[in-house]
């Protein structure tokens, strides 16, 4: 497995939900070092089971890519809150993130976050495995507005038109770190894989953004956009296990 072993907590307790095929699921409010190194070890423990250690990078690549994407939109949606911004109107939108652009740091990520918490504002990671396939399920409390909605959209779109990521960072040069390139990164991993881009999804759900991940490790495998598409919420509540994971140990 990637990284240290004994630098992951409840290492033992994710390995036996991991053997049991239970649910895991994650709630954070930022993407702390503990909280990458618990999502690494526990796609490592999935993929080592289920015969798959060559995605291992990929699929955190992907993952931690929609976990920073959606710890950083609970923590705007407090930003613009305290602004008294209205984050759904295109003019004030435009303000606050030209106001955001000039705060944007590790310590104001870790300030938001907190603030998150404090408002209830979550952001939630969810593993379900079986041996035809993986599913990951990111939630966070705010649902996607127009604004990012549109220029996800899009990016995706022109993630669709490259083949490999070569060709992506031949056409785009400098522009690799630009907004929503992550998601676009995420595609074209996925396809580099031989792995369906349509099983990389972004959308809202009830009021909260989805982002999910789904891989194949089998034919059998079927997607939620199949013959079951709430499949991934069927799972008995007693067969998921809850890890929460807020900051560094000290």
């Amino acid at each position: 497995m990637q990284g240290t072993d004994l630098d992951v907590k409840d290492r033992e307790k994710i390995l036996q939900a991991v053997n049991e095929g239970k649910r895991i699921r994650f709630i954070t409010y930022s993407l702390t070092d503990t909280m990458e190194r618990q999502l690494d070890f526990v796609i490592a423990a999935i993929l080592k089971k289920h015969e798959h250690p060559s995605l291992q990078s990929t699929l955190y690549s992907c993952l931690k890519e929609l976990v920073v994407n959606a710890t950083k939109a609970n923590a705007k949606r407090v930003f613009f809150e305290e602004l008294k911004l209205d984050i759904n109107d295109p003019g004030e939108y435009r303000t606050g993130m030209e106001k955001l652009k000039g705060n944007i740091s590790e310590k104001w990520i870790r300030e938001y976050g907190d603030k998150a918490k404090a408002r209830g504002l979550e952001t939630s990671i969810t593993f379900d495995h079986t041996d035809d396939g993986l599913r990951i399920l990111v939630l966070n409390d705010t649902d996607l507005i127009g604004a990012d909605e549109n220029r996800i959209r899009e990016k995706l779109a022109e993630g669709m038109s490259y083949d490999d990521l070569l060709s992506f960072y031949m056409a785009n040069g400098d522009q690799t770190e630009g907004e929503g390139m992550g998601l676009v990164m995420n595609l074209l991993l996925m396809k580099g894989e031989e792995i369906d881009p349509a099983l990389f999804r972004i959308g809202n759900v009830e009021g909260k953004t989805m982002g999910r991940i789904e891989i194949p490790f089998s034919e059998r495998f079927e997607s939620v956009r199949g013959k079951d598409p709430r499949g991934w919420r069927d799972r008995p509540a007693d067969e998921t296990v809850n890890l929460n994971f807020t900051s560094d140990p000290s």
